[in-house]
């Protein structure tokens, strides 16, 4: 099958290279580092320091990696691939100094080739990614070690890749090691594979230390509806409109994929609500701030004793981190889609650290609800808390991984 999906990908390339000059001309690509998807390098190696490239398909793959940049950037040269713009802004406005940035060439076999004689690393960490058989096979042939981190396949692409067992097996035959990201990750990849698959914890959930955040404040208007996607902003916004003005809340909106806040402010200007962008700095009065910037969420947390989550009350998206709040002693109000979060979720809700409900129109009720019960507010801020400190991922044992594979 693979030689298949090879004479596939090459049939494709005029269709690629079309799309891409697409991309380009709706600001969706860089037009200076395009070529970078064709496997051309646009910066110089450094050959004095051994090179471990980092794999992640967009900001929240490479922010879980952070601990390892953290760990490694004076030792290793790192390369760190991604496919997202936005992406690459993140990593350049926050990680110039400790990491090199290119996109990493499409799934075609000639570019792939040309990526890795250029580049030639001694290392690979593949993070959460997108299996790419072409790369994968290439990697193989090198012999280059590589380790898949916090692996995973939602319960969606469980039942595609059943289809097609024999070719994941094979594409993931060339990972040195495989850490699933959750246990039930763990069993679908194995029930898959028949692979050795280890669990070491989720890589999104390492921290260097706990944290004892406590709010300042008894109570806030203050509520941050983040990583939101397509049409749940609107949404979101339409059903708690009468109490943002019965409670004077002032809502901050920070959408997942910041490209789309134009659209966002057409649709939410419908609603007759004051609305201003985070970056004009002239927003005192205004209802609702959209965040158009990367990297802040946490200050806008700290400040919110709710955070609303998105990318949970649309199927096929899989929910967000819900620690990030909780670390910042937030109530977290996420809808029911949360595949990529099963085990975290179920585990909070025992916990009495978050809330799930089931549709939009359930989210003025929950939010009424604990604005008046302030005593309710603070006692799952507190189990949020508690809950986000505890030991989420077993770092050493990834750190002794990656100097066994790199030497």
């Amino acid at each position: 099958m693979l030689k298949i999906y090879q004479i596939v990908s090459i049939f494709l390339i005029p269709f690629i290279i079309v799309n891409i000059f697409i991309r380009i001309y709706r600001k969706k690509e860089d037009k200076i580092r395009f070529v970078e998807r064709f496997g051309k390098p646009t910066v110089k190696k450094n050959n004095e320091k051994k090179i471990l490239w980092i794999h992640a398909a967009s900001i929240g793959e490479f922010k879980s990696s952070d601990l390892i940049i953290d760990r490694y950037h004076k030792v290793f040269y790192i390369l760190v691939t991604t496919t997202t713009k936005s992406s690459s802004d993140y990593i350049k406005e926050f990680y110039k100094n400790k990491v090199v940035h290119q996109y990493i060439p499409f799934d075609v076999s000639i570019w792939c080739s040309k990526f890795l004689n250029f580049w030639k690393p001694n290392l690979i960490l593949w993070i959460e990614s997108d299996i790419w058989p072409n790369m994968l096979n290439k990697i193989k042939e090198r012999n280059i070690n590589c380790l898949y981190l916090n692996a995973r396949v939602s319960p969606a692409s469980f039942k595609k890749w059943k289809n097609a067992k024999n070719f994941y097996k094979s594409s993931l035959k060339n990972f040195n090691k495989i850490f699933a990201q959750s246990r039930n990750d763990k069993k679908r990849i194995y029930e898959l594979s028949k692979l050795e698959i280890e669990y070491i914890g989720n890589l999104k959930l390492a921290r260097n230390k706990n944290v004892n955040f406590v709010k300042q404040k008894n109570q806030s208007n203050i509520i941050t509806i983040a990583s939101t996607h397509y049409n749940e902003e609107e949404e979101i916004i339409k059903s708690i409109k009468k109490t943002i003005r019965e409670y004077n809340l002032k809502i901050y909106l920070a959408p997942r994929h910041p490209e789309r806040i134009n659209k966002i402010l057409h649709e939410l200007n419908k609603e007759g609500l004051n609305i201003s962008l985070e970056s004009k700095k002239q927003y005192d009065e205004n209802e609702i701030v959209i965040i158009d910037s990367f990297g802040r969420l946490d200050q806008y947390f700290q400040m919110s004793d709710l955070v609303i989550l998105g990318g949970s009350f649309l199927k096929n998206i899989g929910g967000h981190n819900p620690i990030e709040p909780a670390i910042n002693g937030c109530v977290v109000i996420s809808g029911k889609y949360v595949d990529n979060w099963t085990n975290i979720y179920e585990d909070m809700i025992k916990a009495n650290s978050c809330i799930l409900i089931n549709k939009f129109e359930e989210i003025d009720i929950k939010v009424k609800e604990l604005l008046n019960n302030n005593l309710e507010i603070k006692k799952i801020q507190s189990n949020a808390l508690e809950f986000s400190n505890r030991s989420f991922f077993e770092k050493e044992k990834l750190f002794q991984n990656i100097e066994l594979y790199v030497n």
